[in-house]
């Protein structure tokens, strides 16, 4: 299926000012959703992995993992650095595939290919039952998404909070976990409550602007 535009240019993606070498791909683990979802014998797709900065922290941690990319660059570049990842369209991979994983990664990838993509690679998905899904997208209920959104030349497809919530209760998911970070309002604990009453009250049904990070993640299930 034709519609990734940028399939064959490198240069506009973010992934460019991260490197492998810079990866602490223990720590990365440990402290990300990863360490709660995904155990020794899980089995992962990363789908729209580009170079294979999440299938190189999996693979460092022992994880059987694959990742799937419609650049050739991107796939060539991780390759190079002996990671398992393919150069497939991954709704034609995954029609084919699906039932071979238990974690499905969505890493800023919904925001690179249409709306009827996203949708029909969830509902392809709805028959994984106890699979988890991840995904994070810019999140356009905040201040902070909205600058990110525009770093980069190659999103085309604005998913707004309000939107995917509708869309993954429609499709018959539930949501395991939702948080945003990058930017999130700072503190914790009686500081945090603080700020965020300030907030409110300083910009009523407008502070979620103010609060939210760069990143919404999800991860849901059928």
């Amino acid at each position: 299926m034709e519609y990734y535009k940028f399939k064959d240019v490198l240069d506009f993606h973010v992934w460019d000012i991260e490197s492998y070498d810079s990866i602490d791909s223990k720590n990365r683990f440990q402290n990300s959703w990863m360490s709660k979802y995904i155990g020794p014998n899980s089995k992962v797709i990363d789908i729209g992995c580009g170079p294979g900065y999440n299938v190189k922290v999996l693979k460092d941690n022992g994880i059987d993992v694959i990742g799937v990319d419609l650049n050739e660059q991107a796939v060539a570049k991780a390759k190079l650095e002996g990671l398992p990842v393919i150069h497939a369209d991954a709704l034609t991979y995954l029609e084919e595939n699906r039932h071979n994983f238990d974690i499905f990664i969505m890493s800023d990838f919904v925001e690179h290919v249409p709306l009827e993509v996203v949708y029909r690679i969830l509902s392809i998905l709805t028959d994984c039952k106890g699979a988890a899904i991840f995904f994070c997208t810019p999140n356009l209920d905040s201040l902070m998404g909205f600058k990110f959104w525009f770093h980069m030349p190659t999103h085309i497809n604005a998913m707004h909070p309000y939107v995917i919530r509708k869309m993954i209760a429609k499709l018959g998911y539930t949501i395991e976990k939702e948080w945003t970070e990058y930017g999130s309002l700072p503190g914790k604990g009686w500081k945090l409550w603080i700020r965020t009453k300030i907030v409110r009250m300083l910009f009523g049904t407008q502070a979620e602007l103010f609060m939210g990070g760069a990143n919404i993640n999800f991860i849901i299930k059928a």
